[in-house]
């Protein structure tokens, strides 16, 4: 732990706290009760549902006192990090799910394996959500929101083209004739970021699952398929050449919304994004096609992780009370996820009949989680530069992944 606080201290030591957003600051507590500080990293308006249903935390526990701080979504990560490196964490924060095994492995995550077993709540949970929040088989935090990949689909261009819609059952082969039928002047039949970041590994990675590889297996046939895959569309102009600079939002406001592409792999949150930019567009979405191995997706979404034990008692009852299934149901639908919860899906009308949001709840059953990690920006770094090394033509397939695999073999050393 001391070696990796170090490490992180000396290129983070001229980072300062950036606080974005309100904050609800509780007074100084009474005698008798228990004041404890919770982070967050949600935008404006998800922040007001979370600290809503912090004053009922309250109102239900009167020992407990909650201070709130909002840090905007780029930098908690790095305070988080300097603030254990000076002992100054909250007693509880949320966190993105690829960031939960790298504060375990440092030792600044809590051990809450005891009394998540006790909860007895667990295994209510969607597999891929509570593996992001386990490290060496132990639990340090609780999956809290979910988002996940599957396919968009534009109805208008398939319709005009005298193409079926793809539907659950659809298969690798389908998919890419799909996206070379669907491919004329007018529109690509296919769009996905292969931007060189953290999106284009969540995009990517499902690919190499549904092949049979992962992560820590690229220098093997199967992972060497789902990227010829992604090339071959790549280079036989089915996908814009565009894509290799551009984030998921950029992708799906220059290319899916505007009717230039018959398909996406796209995130449940972009369904927002497609509503404010082109409410009108007639879409639908179907999961993944299923390749050699399966059809898996990749999740993304946040944890809540206890970074202090001095108070664990009061802050393991505000996350427990934060993940019941009626308060799950209640965050993630108002702010626009899914529940990580099986049981809480189940209850919702939203996530069982909305014909787009049913879709990305069915995927999520069948999700896997980054890593996880403790060093997963690093892994996914290789991973990126594999693909782009790749589309790019600076390397074969072959080549492209036997260096990322080697890359990671040194980090996993």
């Amino acid at each position: 732990m001391k070696k990796f606080l170090s490490i992180v201290m000396v290129s983070l030591l001229a980072a300062s706290f950036v606080f974005a957003g309100g904050s609800k600051e509780s007074a100084a507590a009474d005698d008798g009760k228990t004041t404890i500080e919770l982070w967050y990293h949600i935008s404006p308006n998800q922040a007001a549902i979370l600290l809503e249903m912090v004053d009922k935390f309250e109102e239900e526990n009167p020992d407990v006192v909650v201070e709130t701080q909002s840090i905007a979504f780029a930098e908690i990560k790095k305070q988080l990090t300097i603030g254990a490196a000076a002992r100054q964490v909250p007693d509880v924060t949320l966190c993105d799910t690829v960031d939960n095994a790298s504060f375990a492995a440092a030792g600044v995550a809590v051990d809450i394996t005891d009394e998540v077993e006790a909860w007895g709540e667990i295994d209510n949970y969607f597999d891929a959500p509570r593996m992001s929040a386990m490290y060496e088989g132990r639990y340090y935090g609780l999956p809290y929101y979910s988002n996940c990949l599957a396919i968009m689909y534009n109805k208008d261009i398939f319709d005009e083209m005298g193409v079926p819609y793809p539907t659950a059952d659809w298969t690798w082969d389908d998919f890419v004739r799909l996206a070379k039928e669907l491919t004329t002047p007018e529109h690509y039949g296919l769009t996905m970021c292969l931007y060189r970041s953290e999106e284009g590994t969540f995009n990517v990675l499902p690919f190499i699952w549904q092949a049979g590889a992962d992560w820590d297996s690229l220098d093997t046939p199967e992972a060497a398929e789902a990227l010829t895959m992604i090339n071959d569309l790549y280079q036989g102009g089915y996908m814009s050449k565009e894509l290799i600079s551009m984030t998921q939002a950029d992708m799906t406001s220059a290319l899916f919304a505007s009717g230039k592409s018959a398909m996406m792999v796209a995130g449940s949150w972009l369904n927002t994004n497609i509503q404010n930019e082109n409410p009108d567009l007639n879409y639908g979405v179907v999961t993944f096609a299923h390749g050699p191995a399966n059809a898996a997706s990749c999740i993304g979404g946040g944890n809540i992780m206890m970074l202090k034990d001095d108070n664990k008692e009061a802050s393991w009852r505000l996350m427990k009370f934060l993940s019941e299934p009626e308060n799950s149901l209640y965050y993630n639908e108002k702010c626009g996820y899914i529940s990580p919860r099986e049981d809480a899906v189940a209850m919702s009308e939203l996530w069982t009949t909305d014909p787009i949001l049913s879709v990305y709840a069915e995927q999520l059953s069948t999700s896997l989680p980054r890593g996880p990690h403790p060093r997963w920006p690093e892994v996914s770094s290789a991973i990126q530069t594999a693909f782009q090394s790749v589309l790019s033509n600076n390397a074969t397939v072959e080549a492209a992944l036997a260096t990322a695999a080697a890359t990671i073999a040194e980090i996993e050393g």
